[in-house]
């Protein structure tokens, strides 16, 4: 095994045939959405790409994508995709059936074990949103411990999942198929929020808004449009200024948007009033599972739950095609419970080098982050009292 340390975009490119198989259908870890937030957060002022790849011969067999920053308490290394754009399962990409392999290689280098290449720049390494059940993940970090370098493990905000039975009785791809389908996913959802779907459902076609889905570039410049100004404006509902007025989060998803669709992972989608959108979501879509990332609605028509009726309508689509899970992604908002979807764990790793410099940064990250934490229940305590 080989590895190699990429740091400029160009040696990326090189990568995306085989980087494709290691992210086995999760469209997050993906080169399309991964390179992309490169190219727009890796002008950031000190930021160096930084990222590991392992070969098996000419074989891409495992990948830790990351970028390497200066701070306060050092160089740190963290996942391309990570922070505001609220990537979810980031982590260590490994052809199935080498993890092991891969992880033990991975500590090695970055232990600045490996006669092939010196792992050693480095004092942290932040692991945001990850899969705890995610073996190569799970390997990496009891290879690690192994070795020395301190580890702290914390609970990350939850993503919802729906899960969806098959059906036997019915032809895959009809209308009964797919209504057999939702009546079972419906059997799932508590009966009072049973009632609400239903309801939403009938209101929607009572009021005949129709479902718009991009499927090429005219279509995708429309649908794009539509998110950008529903997001801004349901944000600015609330008093709040919306993701998108951000000119790096809106040029990285312009982007992303292109190259998700050329390979038939995107779904964007909203729902008319005739002429008029009043609602919209903007789907990754691989493998079976649909991911719900972002959306925007009219808030002139909130009292007609138009986002409840686009996505009710979006599950339908899943379940016509086949789709086994829907992830509404991270946050607890109420309707995704109402729903019926499960909270699925994330985890957030911090893990320091196991040089002096290293040992010394990670035990004031975690001072930081518990000075962070009890001031938090210090100032909720005195707004309570």
């Amino acid at each position: 095994m080989t590895v190699q340390l990429i740091t400029c975009e160009h040696q990326l490119a090189a990568l995306r045939p085989h980087w494709n198989l290691l992210a086995q259908g999760q469209p997050f870890r993906s080169w399309e959405w991964q390179v992309a937030w490169w190219r727009h957060y890796g002008t950031l002022r000190g930021r160096r790409l930084h990222t590991l790849a392992y070969f098996d011969g000419a074989q891409l067999i495992g990948l830790l994508p990351c970028y390497r920053r200066m701070t306060a308490l050092g160089r740190v290394l963290r996942p391309l995709a990570s922070g505001e754009v609220c990537s979810e399962y980031l982590g260590l990409l490994a052809l199935p059936g080498r993890e092991s392999e891969v992880a033990r290689a991975l500590a090695a280098t970055l232990s600045a074990r490996s006669p092939s290449l010196d792992g050693a720049g480095w004092e942290l390494l932040l692991l945001d949103a990850q899969d705890p059940a995610d073996q190569a993940l799970r390997l990496l970090t009891d290879e690690l411990a192994r070795l020395g370098h301190p580890l702290a493990q914390s609970a990350g905000a939850a993503c919802w999942q729906l899960h969806f039975e098959d059906e036997q009785t019915h032809p895959r791809g009809s209308q009964a198929y797919e209504d057999a389908r939702f009546e079972r996913y419906l059997g799932q959802v508590a009966r009072s929020h049973r009632h609400r779907l239903r309801r939403a459902e009938r209101h929607g076609r009572a009021q005949g808004y129709t479902l718009h889905v991009a499927t090429d570039s005219e279509s995708l410049a429309q649908g794009f449009a539509i998110l950008v100004e529903l997001h801004q404006r349901r944000r600015a509902y609330y008093g709040q200024v919306g993701m998108f007025a951000r000119r790096r989060f809106l040029a990285f998803h312009k982007d992303a948007t292109q190259a998700l669709l050329r390979e038939g992972k995107l779904w964007l989608a909203w729902l008319q009033d005739g002429p008029k959108p009043i609602a919209v979501y903007y789907c990754l879509a691989e493998q079976g599972t649909l991911h719900c990332y972002q959306s925007g609605l009219d808030p002139d028509h909130l009292d007609d739950e138009p986002g409840r009726i686009l996505l009710l309508r979006l599950i339908r689509r899943a379940l016509q095609k086949d789709f086994v899970t829907v992830d509404l992604l991270r946050g607890n908002e109420p309707y995704k419970s109402h729903l019926g979807a499960e909270a699925q764990p994330s985890v957030t790793l911090c893990v320091g080098h196991r040089s002096l410099r290293g040992r010394a940064a990670f035990a004031l990250m975690q001072l930081e982050r518990r000075s962070r934490r009890l001031a938090g229940q210090v100032l909720r305590r005195v707004r309570a009292s």
